[in-house]
């Protein structure tokens, strides 16, 4: 296969030689006919910037194949940086490796392959995972299911990064080749990034003002330049009009937006982007809840159920007249009510002929980037008439409180979509289009390759831990932990305690978080009360997932404050059930609230006490289903996989003495894969050592052994 791969580099002229950085264009041989002179152009551009394309026919149809000369062309010269794949090339579908998503979570034996399986390029990115290959898909044959192994690497460093170009609908080519003109098009512009724009959805972060107004304060600390008269950073919410999308879409179109960053909900054809109407009249209240009973009604009329009885129902609920279900089954008013909420929302099919303008969106949303469905939201924007080149989008669903602008600034430096797309790393986000897209640097003096053209040079890297921009600051931080500098953990915590820059900080509670040793529970607590939202949002989630006694008075701080954020309440209280009622109610007996003269204070506490109560006796019933001799196998198998969001460390021993006297191998496997997820947790040592008494043992099986030594890889 390797003799073969470089046969057809060889044979196809116009490859570079010497020092170039390499970059494959891997394209199917179909789409490589209908559009041969646009990617000889496309090459072409490339090398006009240094890189050196190798063009690469895929006759293999097979990941394995693709993966191994990619790996080659990497392991023979570590200055290749990616590959883009063009047309209909193998889609890697992913299992036993959920924990590398942000929040896909499926049970894989209940659910069909296509639907509980990831489908992710980073499959070709990251050359250290080792994967099984299971078996071909025979309804979709492009689909690929490989096992993450259980002797594998369990975390993403991807050493590449990559782009789909898979256009839905294009059976001759035309479109491909319509965009991969504009593609040649925008590499030879001088275009900086300096027009943003950045919307909320609907639902999306609790609706919390506070998120929106510090990320507006971070965006303009990582494009500086942005602070000027003119306004050039704008921001759209969801809550500016009923139908919000006119006026986004107006705004995407703009022939001088760069940037857009998109935070709302979303399916693989669709942008949900409004609710139900926020009102304060009482007719507008009334016609709210008249569109609600209308269809109610039509949904009983649609599976033939009695109408009569249907109004009698929820004129009994919510005591309304019968004439507010008037008109329900008129076709009239079943067309005004159904354009009425598709207008809420954005969908694939109205997006044929629209002009997207902004060069580069990142869609913060669940399945826009579905590649490997027939039709799929994001292309719609990067491969219609408009001048779109790229998208970061997600195959599947995808978490709201991650850390979505990381880094995003080294964008206005001329970072590479694809290189960005490699530091923001899940199993889910691809870059649709071509990685290669760049804007010109911001200033003449530092553009991105010299930051990557020094990633290994840790006297370089450490001056740029002092520059005057947070990315290029948080880009030092990461390099150095990636390259193993020793005592990296007390410098990162003084740089956060010492930082102003909220982007920076973040990045530092990240590294720290992978770190987790004392300086992450010290940061932890300081970062409780941090100025930036989404520090403390993080915090409250890793204090979840940490358990420490030590974070239990400043968590108690946090969510009795009585100006603590929406969102940031939100993790405050979910994290409350992780820790022993016994010390969160000491805590809050220990606190000591300034009399506010109107009770306010007070009220939060006694509040805090009930929801301390309550999360304890979830937990007690969860633990209960799992370990009870009366359990069934539904109930039991249920309660373990909901470990996998809720972390109680506080069962660690009891969970450990469970799993060495249950005797099912099902139950055993199911419930060390449960345990993996416990990655931060104050008690990890405790389940590694657990796993690696299985491991020694001849008592267990290889299925459970490999499932032991896989959860050991995870929380190492």
């Amino acid at each position: 296969m390797k003799r073969l791969f470089y046969f057809l580099l060889l044979c196809l002229p116009g490859t570079l030689t010497g020092q170039h950085t390499r970059f494959a264009i891997v394209v199917d041989p179909e789409q490589y006919d209908q559009a041969k002179q646009e990617i000889k152009e496309y090459r072409t551009v490339l090398e006009e910037e240094g890189l050196q394309p190798l063009l690469v026919l895929d006759i293999w149809h097979h990941p394995d194949s693709i993966r191994e000369a990619l790996r080659n062309l990497y392991l023979e010269n570590k200055a290749f940086e990616g590959a883009v794949f063009i047309g209909d090339i193998p889609v890697p579908m992913l299992r036993d490796a959920q924990h590398l998503t942000s929040a896909f979570k499926m049970d894989q034996e209940r659910y069909p392959w296509n639907r509980s399986s990831v489908a992710s390029d980073r499959f070709y990115e990251d050359f250290d995972l080792r994967f099984h290959f299971l078996k071909q898909d025979t309804a979709t044959p492009s689909y690929f299911y490989y096992s993450l192994a259980h002797d594998s690497p369990q975390v993403l460093a991807p050493e590449i990064y990559s782009g789909r170009i898979r256009i839905p609908h294009d059976p001759d080519g035309a479109k491909l080749r319509a965009y991969l003109k504009k593609v040649v098009a925008a590499h030879r512009e001088t275009n900086r990034a300096d027009k943003l724009l950045f919307f909320a959805g609907h639902g999306y972060n609790s609706e919390s003002w506070t998120a929106r107004m510090d990320e507006k304060v971070a965006l303009l600390q990582q494009f500086p330049w942005l602070n000027k008269q003119e306004n050039s950073l704008e921001y759209i919410d969801h809550t500016f009009d009923t139908h919000i999308k006119y006026r986004l879409l107006s705004q995407l179109a703009r022939e001088d937006l760069d940037l857009a960053i998109l935070h709302h909900h979303g399916g693989a054809t669709a942008q949900y982007l409004n609710g139900t109407p926020p009102v304060s009249g009482v007719s507008q209240s009334i016609e709210n809840i008249k569109q609600y009973l209308r269809s109610k009604l039509r949904d009983a009329a649609d599976r033939d159920r009695d109408l009569d009885e249907t109004m009698q129902y929820y004129m009994d609920t919510y005591g309304v007249p019968r004439a507010w279900f008037d008109n329900s089954l008129d076709p009239e008013q079943m067309v005004e009510d159904s354009i009425f909420w598709n207008s809420m929302d954005i969908s694939a099919e109205e997006l044929e002929n629209y002009r997207s303008n902004a060069r580069f969106i990142v869609f913060d949303a669940c399945f826009n980037g579905s590649f490997h469905q027939p039709d799929y939201l994001s292309a719609r924007y990067v491969f219609g008439n408009g001048k779109t080149i790229a998208a970061q989008a997600n195959t599947v669903n995808a978490i709201q409180d991650k850390f979505p602008d990381e880094m995003i600034g080294l964008l206005g430096y001329g970072l590479r979509a694809g290189a960005w797309n490699r530091y923001v790393c899940y199993l889910e986000t691809h870059i649709i289009g071509d990685p290669t897209f760049r804007f010109a640097s911001i200033d003449k003096k530092l553009h991105a390759d010299d930051l990557m053209s020094v990633r290994e040079k840790t006297r370089k890297v450490l001056k740029f831990t002092r520059s005057d921009h947070p990315d290029i600051r948080a880009w030092a931080w990461r390099t150095l932990y990636e390259n193993g500098y020793p005592g990296l953990a007390p410098v990162l915590k003084t740089a956060f305690m010492q930082s102003r820059f909220g982007t920076e900080r973040m990045e530092i509670l990240k590294l720290l978080s992978e770190i987790c040793d004392d300086h992450f529970i010290q940061v932890l607590q300081a970062a409780m009360s941090d100025s930036y939202e989404l520090i403390r949002r993080q915090a409250a989630i890793f204090a979840l997932k940490s358990g420490d006694p030590r974070l239990a008075s400043c968590l108690i701080r946090a969510v009795t404050d009585p100006n603590c954020s929406k969102r940031v309440r939100y993790q405050l209280r979910e994290a409350l059930g992780f820790f022993p009622k016994e010390i969160l109610l000491t805590a809050l007996e220990n606190l000591n609230l300034p009399d506010d003269g109107a009770g306010y204070g007070k009220q939060r506490k006694e509040e805090v006490r009930g929801w301390v109560e309550n999360t304890w006796s979830s937990y007690e019933s969860y633990m209960e289903d799992i370990t009870s001799s009366e359990s069934n196998e539904k109930d039991r198998a249920f309660a373990i996989r909901a470990l996998r969001n809720k972390t109680f460390h506080q069962s660690i021993p009891q969970l450990i003495s469970f799993l060495f006297e249950c005797e099912d191998e099902d139950t055993q496997v199911m419930l060390l894969e449960a345990l993996g997820w416990y990655r931060y947790s104050y008690r990890r040592n405790e389940i590694m050592e657990a796993c690696r008494r299985i491991i020694q043992s001849d008592k267990y099986n290889g299925r459970v052994k490999e499932e032991a030594e896989r959860t050991v890889r995870r929380l190492s």
